[in-house]
């Protein structure tokens, strides 16, 4: 089954306005490249570097994760269902954690 991305969270938008145009491509192309992926595919990716954000959770208990779309930058996003949902991007690795 194929993923489908969720780009409204407020903040994620709010950050990715932010980044230089180069940073932008980078995303949009990462999430090119998760669109075409199974879940499994994406959770072994090694260009993505998924990871699971033990240190926090949703309000609903439900668990992060961190994928990388750049040398410089992470992002982080919650999979509900069929849906990756893109919570917000960081320039520091460890932020995003």
């Amino acid at each position: 089954m194929s993923v489908k991305i969720d780009m409204n969270s407020p903040i994620f938008q709010e950050d990715f306005f932010n980044l230089q145009k180069n940073e932008q491509l980078s995303l949009l192309k990462s999430i090119k490249k998760i669109k075409a992926l199974t879940w499994s595919q994406i959770y072994s990716d090694k260009g993505l570097h998924w990871e699971a954000i033990l240190s926090k959770q949703t309000s609903s208990g439900e668990r992060l994760y961190s994928f990388r779309f750049s040398q410089k930058y992470r992002a982080t996003a919650q999979r509900q269902g069929d849906f990756l949902r893109l919570l917000t991007l960081h320039v520091d690795h460890d932020s995003a954690y």
